[in-house]
C-alpha cells in the first residue's frame, strides 16, 4: 500500500479510524450533552412543542349507571423553528504537514507488516487535527445551550462568528420569577414559599443551578442562611462566617427544608478570539425537573447531499461532515453541521431572575 497526504485524508476507512479515536478519547467535555442527546428532524423548519404533557389527568369515578364526561385531550403548545448553519474551515500548518510526510515516507518505505504499526502513528499525529474540528460545532453549543438554561435566550452575532455562521436568535417560554429588593434578606425563605405555591402546577424539582457568584452572592450571602445552615447541620458557624460552605453542604440545607439540591456550573469554553467565556451567566436560578430538558435536532447538510466536485466528504456523530482538500493556497480542513437544540418542555421550566433583587 503507497500512501499520500492526499490518500490519507479521503480514505474513509482511515478518516473513520480517525474520527472515532478522537470520539473515544474525548479530552475536551462536552457540557450540552449532561442536558439531551442529538435526535434527527427530516426537515430544516419544523414544528415544535413548547409543552408536552408529562403528566395524567386523574380519571373520574362514576357511578354504576353513569356515562364517562367528555374529556379534551390537552394542549399542545406549538411553534416552528427552523435549524442552524454551522461551519469552520482551517488551514492546516506547512511545518505540521511536512512532519506528517515524513511519517508518511517512513511507511511507504516500510514491509507490509510494519506498515500496520506506523500507520497507527499516523492517526496518532492527526487527531489532534481532527479534534478541532469536531469539537467546533459541540464548543458553539456548549455557549448556546447554557444561556437558554440561565436566561430563557440566546443569540449569536456576526461578530461572534469569524465564518459567518448564521445568526441565531432564540427565545424560550420559561416561567420567569423576579424578586425584588425587600425579599434579599429573606430569599431562602422566599424561595421556599414560591416553589410551594408552584408544586399544584410544576411538581417536584430534582435540582436548581446557578453559578459559583451566584451561590455566594444570593444563596451563602443571603442573611437567614447562617441561621438555618446553623439549624439543619449543627454549631458549624466558622464554615459561614469563612465562607467555606460547599454545594453539598448548602444542598444538605436546602433539601432539609424541602428545596432542590443546588448544582453550581463553573464551566468556560475558548472563543474564536482565544477568551475563556463563562457559560452560565451570573444572578440566575434556573429549577429543573430532570437533567434531559432538550434534544439537538440534527439535519443532514445540503454540502452531503450535493457536494463539491473534486472532494470526498465523511460523517461524524450528528450528521457533521467533515472535509479535507487542497487548493493552490494551502490544505484545509472544514466541517459543516445543522444542529439545533429544542428544549421538550421549556414552560416546566422555572427561572429566578435576580437582577433586579441584586440591584
Amino acid at each position: 500500500m503507497n500512501l499520500t497526504i492526499q490518500t490519507l485524508f479521503t480514505d474513509p476507512n482511515i478518516v473513520k479510524a480517525v474520527i472515532d479515536r478522537v470520539l473515544q478519547l474525548r479530552l475536551d467535555t462536552i457540557y450540552w450533552k449532561q442536558y439531551g442527546d442529538f435526535l434527527e428532524t427530516k426537515q430544516r423548519v419544523f414544528k415544535t412543542y413548547l409543552g408536552t404533557v408529562t403528566g395524567v389527568v386523574a380519571g373520574s369515578i362514576l357511578g354504576k349507571n353513569d356515562q364517562k364526561p367528555i374529556r379534551e385531550r390537552r394542549n399542545l403548545g406549538s411553534g416552528y423553528t427552523e435549524i442552524a448553519y454551522l461551519g469552520d474551515r482551517y488551514q492546516m500548518d506547512i511545518e505540521r504537514l511536512s512532519q506528517l510526510q515524513d511519517i508518511i515516507d517512513k511507511f511507504n518505505a516500510a514491509n507490509t507488516a510494519d506498515q500496520r504499526t506506523i500507520l497507527q502513528e499516523i492517526i496518532d499525529f492527526i487527531v489532534d487535527d481532527y479534534r478541532q474540528v469536531l469539537l467546533a460545532p459541540h464548543k458553539r453549543m456548549d455557549i448556546v445551550v447554557p444561556e437558554l438554561l440561565m436566561t430563557g435566550k440566546a443569540q449569536v452575532h456576526l461578530a461572534d462568528n469569524k465564518e459567518n455562521i448564521e445568526l441565531l436568535d432564540i427565545e424560550l417560554p420559561f416561567n420567569f420569577i423576579t424578586p425584588d429588593a425587600s425579599v434579599k434578606s429573606k430569599f431562602i425563605s422566599y424561595m421556599q414559599q414560591t416553589l410551594e405555591e408552584l408544586k399544584s402546577k410544576y411538581g417536584v424539582f430534582s435540582k436548581m443551578i446557578m453559578s459559583r457568584g451566584t451561590f455566594n452572592k444570593n444563596i451563602v450571602g443571603c442573611a437567614e442562611f447562617g441561621e438555618t445552615f446553623k439549624m439543619i447541620l449543627g454549631n458549624n458557624q466558622f464554615y459561614v462566617s469563612g465562607g467555606l460552605i460547599t454545594s453539598q453542604m448548602a444542598s444538605s440545607v436546602f433539601t432539609g427544608i424541602g428545596l432542590p439540591p443546588i448544582e453550581i456550573k463553573e464551566d468556560y469554553v475558548e472563543n474564536q478570539a482565544g477568551e475563556n467565556v463563562k457559560i452560565y451567566a451570573d444572578n440566575r436560578i434556573t429549577l429543573l425537573q430532570s437533567d434531559k430538558v432538550m434534544k439537538m435536532r440534527h439535519h443532514k447538510p445540503y454540502v452531503m447531499t450535493d457536494p463539491v466536485p473534486g472532494r470526498s466528504y465523511n460523517t461524524a456523530e450528528g450528521q457533521m461532515s467533515v472535509c479535507n482538500y487542497r487548493d493552490e493556497e494551502g490544505r484545509y480542513m472544514e466541517y459543516t453541521a445543522e444542529w439545533i437544540p429544542e428544549f421538550t418542555t421549556p414552560n416546566k421550566i422555572v427561572n429566578f431572575d435576580l437582577s433586579t433583587m441584586s440591584a
